[in-house]
């Protein structure tokens, strides 16, 4: 199974994905923005954007992302290539409006098997100090990742519970019936 989760900042996305992985024995992909921002020499993805670096990280987290998805036949990722799009088309001016660059995230999604959506409005924690707290960005970055993820041709499972319990449940039951299938075919 190819498992990605995708929201805006805080809405459990890592939580649950680590959930996944440790049930079904999946690897979980070890990319993530505070890890590229780290090896850029920036504490957190928000100073990369102080640095007007915004472009350069948002490139290297996909790239790095998907060639690690690339490497492995089965996983799951907190945060799906299209937040990355998403997080760029809302950083950095004009990227939406490329088709070309579009079509290479959304070629990126649909190796996913199964998208799983967190909504903010159900839950979301912004009190860490890194994070943008401005409900405004969250509620812009989630129009465009939904229409990313109507774009990419991916079963979707949309989460609207903030219960971690609910959520892990609700998850299961998706992804036992999809592995059913696959093994019924």
């Amino acid at each position: 199974m190819r498992i990605a989760i995708a929201g805006a900042s805080g809405t459990g996305k890592t939580t649950l994905a680590l959930a996944i992985a440790e049930r079904y024995g999946i690897p979980m992909n070890p990319i993530g923005a505070r890890s590229v921002a780290l090896e850029m020499g920036f504490g957190s993805p928000y100073d990369v954007d102080q640095a007007g670096k915004r472009a350069e990280f948002q490139r290297r987290l996909f790239e790095a992302k998907r060639d690690w998805e690339r490497d492995h036949e089965a996983f799951v990722t907190d945060r799906s290539v299209l937040d990355n799009l998403a997080y760029t088309g809302l950083h950095v001016e004009g990227t939406l409006e490329h088709e070309e660059v579009v079509q290479v995230f959304l070629q990126a999604a649909r190796r996913y098997d199964m998208i799983v959506r967190v909504w903010k409005k159900d839950f979301q924690r912004l009190d860490d100090g890194i994070r943008n707290t401005d409900p405004a960005y969250h509620d812009f970055y989630e129009l465009i990742l939904g229409g990313l993820i109507s774009r990419a041709r991916v079963a979707v499972v949309d989460l609207h519970t903030g219960d971690m319990e609910t959520r892990q449940a609700r998850v299961f039951r998706a992804l036992d019936s999809f592995q059913r299938l696959l093994t019924e075919n």
